[in-house]
């Protein structure tokens, strides 16, 4: 009783209860009576009920009338398990208490907002984690599967994974090996006896039969065959095998609408495109603005794009020639999905091979000043250079209409230079910035007038300027519209032209010119040089994915016959000036001859009217 008293007395000055447990004389009662700790006599602690089991053991073996602490419990501690258990309630709750409702809902939703936070922020090692874990538990080729099926649903073409998905962890990438993509007609599969499939439908010349996505679902002695009859065919075909594709993700892009990849890095493509199914009605020509991507939610974005070591086969359409194009290294700042051939245009360098003659896209230099002193001083975010030569005019025919002066044009090569200037994207320009630039482009202007700051030609200088076609008024200064500025220098070399046999190919053209110009071109077949100015709209870019959507190949081919044209109908002035001048030489001098034979022999025309017969003078016989 007197023990009893003295605890009571201490709980009430501390400002807590008495303990339950000690009123009614349980089991923890009677061990705080009982000899603890090598004959110690412990009492039993405050709030001794809120303790778990293990806490309320190692409580009663302490002697202190105080609270225990952290190194108290560490202290009786007898194990591994319990000291992490002591120091993770401690870190946790800074109590040993039973963990509540509260404590809880705070871990799950601790957990909830870090895994969060975990998928936003580091979205490629999240998935890397998932990856590697899979791969430990032999799940590799479920896990391919699912992704080749999700990828097929999304975006409408065959993509079949190998089983290794192998995590980057030095480059934070994820790693796709061996990866098959196609685009072939789906065709329904009904039964039949004549052929059994024994692969993948569309994985022609690809060796994936490891994987689960490679096996017919049917019965096994069931045999099938494809049916073709109903399928659309006008569209381009490919089958292309990729070694690796290292990508970066990200759950925000993908949340923001961008898509799931951030970057890429493809590494060794080999495939076929093949678009010999491919076939439009003359009598009906198609508009290309009619076939530009519309822009899609979900359309990707990528911030970054290397390309290395694609080679593709291409077969076109009306029995053309088969070739080879290849890039050998493309670095790509940003891919937008409806600005895909924009981007391509705006790429830091691409070099590669078309029809085993080399290409090259880069920044064009100027002589005494860098690049980015030319975009400081000028309203272009961008200047780009393309470049190739030797291409067979062929190509240059397949891409444009039969209407054009190439389509003239029998056999050639051409060396192109293409200089291509990139608007500003208005928004970025704020007035105190544009403010500024205008002062800045006043003193560098003046600063720089003694510099020579011509561009690099992309070609050799002429002995004599080249053919130019007249200037038009498509761009003007006032104009705000977001222009793409393309000045093009085309040397076409080893001409044969004729003239068109049907005149329904001449419909656009002025007849009158086919046939000098032909004569020209035959005659000056050796070099035929040709510089031209386009101006296309910022808009004729949005969704186009090739050349020939932006109708820029069309544009090319009525330069070349605007340029053809006027010089043919210069020359042909001149010669009629020529000759018209020689004509009023000619008639300008006869008249002034016979001017003056009149004034040096008055009397010869009067005495040529009263002139005697001969006869007269003769006397009769």
């Amino acid at each position: 009783m007197h023990r009893n008293g003295i605890a009571e007395d201490k709980e009430k000055v501390e400002g807590i209860g008495p303990s339950k447990s000690s009123e009614e004389g349980g089991d923890v009662g009677k061990a705080s009576d009982s000899d603890q700790g090598g004959g110690t006599h412990g009492i039993a602690p405050l709030n001794l009920e809120n303790y778990p089991r293990l806490y309320r053991r190692l409580a009663l073996s302490l002697s202190h009338l105080h609270r225990p602490t952290r190194d108290d419990f560490l202290r009786v501690a007898t194990g591994f398990w319990q000291r992490l258990r002591i120091r993770f309630k401690w870190f946790t709750i800074r109590s040993f208490r039973r963990f509540n409702a509260d404590d809880i809902s705070a871990f799950i939703t601790w957990f909830l907002m870090s895994q969060t936070l975990w998928i936003l922020v580091g979205t490629t090692t999240f998935f890397s984690v998932v990856f590697a874990t899979a791969n430990s538990l032999r799940l590799q080729e479920n896990v391919a599967r699912a992704i080749s099926n999700y990828l097929t649903a999304e975006t409408g073409v065959t993509i079949i994974f190998e089983s290794a998905i192998v995590p980057k962890w030095k480059d934070s990438r994820i790693s796709f090996k061996n990866v098959y993509i196609s685009r072939r007609p789906r065709s329904d599969v009904t039964p039949s006896t004549e052929k059994k499939v024994t692969g993948h439908k569309a994985a022609i010349g690809y060796d994936v039969s490891g994987h689960p996505a490679y096996h017919y679902t049917g019965d096994e002695e069931e045999e099938i065959t494809l049916d073709h009859s109903d399928d659309d065919l006008n569209y381009s075909m490919f089958d292309l095998n990729v070694d690796s594709i290292d990508v970066t993700l990200s759950f925000k892009r993908w949340l923001d609408g961008k898509g799931l990849v951030e970057d890429a890095v493809i590494k060794g493509v080999r495939g076929i495109l093949d678009r010999r199914s491919v076939f439009w009605d003359p009598e009906h020509p198609l508009d290309p603005a009619a076939f530009r991507h519309t822009p899609q939610p979900g359309d990707f974005e990528l911030e970054l794009l290397q390309l290395e070591d694609v080679l593709i086969t291409v077969y076109q359409p009306g029995d053309f020639r088969p070739y080879t194009a290849s890039i050998f290294r493309a670095d790509m700042r940003n891919l937008r999905k409806q600005w895909l051939f924009y981007d391509f245009l705006c790429a830091e360098n691409v070099v590669g091979q078309f029809d085993n003659c080399l290409f090259s896209l880069h920044k064009p230099q100027s002589i005494g000043r860098t690049t980015d002193q030319d975009l400081k001083d000028g309203k272009w975010s961008r200047m780009s250079r393309i470049r190739i030569d030797g291409v067979n005019i062929d190509h240059m025919q397949n891409s444009t209409t039969q209407e054009g002066p190439i389509s003239w044009i029998t056999s050639g090569k051409v060396d192109a230079v293409l200089d291509i200037k990139f608007p500003r994207d208005p928004e970025d320009d704020f007035p105190l910035n544009a403010l500024l630039g205008e002062i800045a482009d006043a003193l560098s202007t003046a600063a720089s007038v003694s510099l020579l700051n011509e561009r690099i030609p992309g070609q050799r200088e002429l002995a004599k300027p080249p053919l130019t076609a007249p200037q038009s008024d498509d761009f003007t200064e006032d104009d705000d519209t977001p222009k793409v500025i393309i000045d093009i220098d085309l040397r076409f070399r080893d001409l044969k032209a004729a003239v068109p046999l049907f005149a329904s190919d001449l419909s656009y053209v002025n007849s009158a010119l086919i046939r000098p110009i032909v004569a020209f071109m035959n005659a000056h077949r050796t070099l035929v040089p040709i510089h031209c100015r386009v101006t296309k709209n910022l808009s004729d870019f949005d969704g186009a994915w090739t050349m020939w959507e932006t109708g820029l190949m069309d544009e090319i081919s009525e330069k070349t016959y605007d340029a053809l044209a006027h010089h043919v109908a210069q020359v042909n002035m001149n010669r009629r000036v020529k000759a018209v001048s020689i004509w009023s030489l000619q008639m300008t001098a006869s008249a002034v001859l016979s001017a003056l034979r009149t004034m040096v022999d008055p009397m010869a025309i009067q005495s040529r009217g009263h002139y005697l017969p001969y006869d007269a003078f003769v006397p009769d016989s």
